[in-house]
């Protein structure tokens, strides 16, 4: 007989892990937010101006 690995639907292994409170402090801590929409603006804009030269 053959050993099959039984997968019961909805198991708490296909949901994604939910963030740590350290995680959710960085994610609403709008300073840091802020920088990082700078950072990434800046970065776009870097590889536009490259594509128009």
């Amino acid at each position: 007989m053959e050993n099959r690995l039984i997968i019961t639907k909805y198991s708490d292994q296909y949901y994604p892990p939910s963030p740590t409170s350290f995680t959710l402090f960085w994610r609403r801590f709008i300073p840091f937010q802020l920088i990082r929409f700078f950072v990434l603006n800046w970065k776009i804009i870097r590889i536009v101006v490259k594509g128009h030269t």
